[in-house]
């Protein structure tokens, strides 16, 4: 960021994020908020809906939010809806929802690859869709053809996952399918909008320390594996060569980054924030 950027480099703008209750999408919601920018935020649990809601107000962000399922393209069009009704427009777009069901190779149902599917691929895609529209529309406003930024009309961040980078780490075969071809969608639907002046970008985070991850050393290490509480969780990010697990805060600062003017001649490209775990 230049020496002179202004202290709320996202004032006047308006960020929608999904999967915004908890975690990563949390975090980033704070982020971006907390730089100026209006917030729209869904989750499929109220309680961490209204929980987000509630911190991101005390912080004196103007934050609105609904229960929207991110794995249903006829919600995304709900989605979008509620946004412009409530903002009026919509500049970045955080497509964060996802989720996991730790099943080994050969053991994975079709009910699971069917809902892991639904939600990390299929209503990833059709909520970026919607989204594009929505800034296609605004890219061919009047502000826009007046607005001094080449990046006029919208940045569109999808939150992937090293496991789509290095699919041997994933304890979910079908997520790591999911999030691979989520980066490739990156590619082409950056390749398919830039003549709008919008950009598509992806960030792949590695291990993160939130509920969902400790959930998973509850599940896997204390019940299956008879580990002592938060051995699981350690043994997957010790490996991790800057020697510390990642913060959800970590993957909020690389949003952010895409999300800014400064970073409006990259698009396609994919950032892992895995702390050196995976190196391309």
């Amino acid at each position: 960021m230049a020496p002179d950027a202004p202290e709320k480099p996202f004032a006047g703008k308006v960020a929608a994020i999904t999967g915004g209750g908890a975690g990563n999408g949390r975090a980033t919601a704070k982020r971006l908020g907390s730089g100026g920018a209006r917030i729209f935020i869904s989750d499929i649990n109220t309680s961490s809906l209204e929980d987000a809601l509630a911190e991101l107000k005390s912080g004196g962000v103007d934050a609105s939010g609904g229960v929207f399922d991110a794995s249903k393209a006829a919600d995304a069009r709900r989605f979008f809806g509620a946004v412009i009704k409530r903002y009026g427009r919509m500049d970045v777009f955080v497509n964060n929802a996802g989720a996991l069901r730790a099943q080994p190779f050969l053991e994975v149902t079709e009910e699971t690859w069917d809902w892991t599917m639904d939600l990390n691929l299929k209503g990833a895609f059709f909520y970026m869709q919607e989204a594009a529209k929505v800034m296609i529309a605004q890219a061919h406003s009047p502000e826009a053809r007046h607005a001094s930024s080449p990046q006029a009309s919208g940045a569109i961040i999808n939150i992937a996952s090293v496991a789509g980078i290095q699919g041997g780490m994933t304890l979910s075969p079908p997520y790591a399918g999911a999030k691979a071809a989520l980066i490739n969608l990156t590619k082409v639907a950056a390749a398919k909008v830039a003549q709008y002046g919008i950009t598509v970008n992806a960030v792949a985070p590695g291990i993160v320390n939130t509920a969902f991850n400790w959930s998973l050393d509850e599940e896997i290490g204390q019940k299956q594996l008879g580990m002592a509480p938060g051995k699981h969780f350690e043994g997957r990010w010790k490996p991790v060569p800057l020697g510390r697990v990642g913060e959800p805060e970590d993957v909020a600062n690389a949003v952010a980054f895409l999300a800014h003017p400064d970073s409006n001649y990259i698009t396609g490209e994919t950032i892992v924030v895995a702390g050196g775990l995976v190196m391309r």
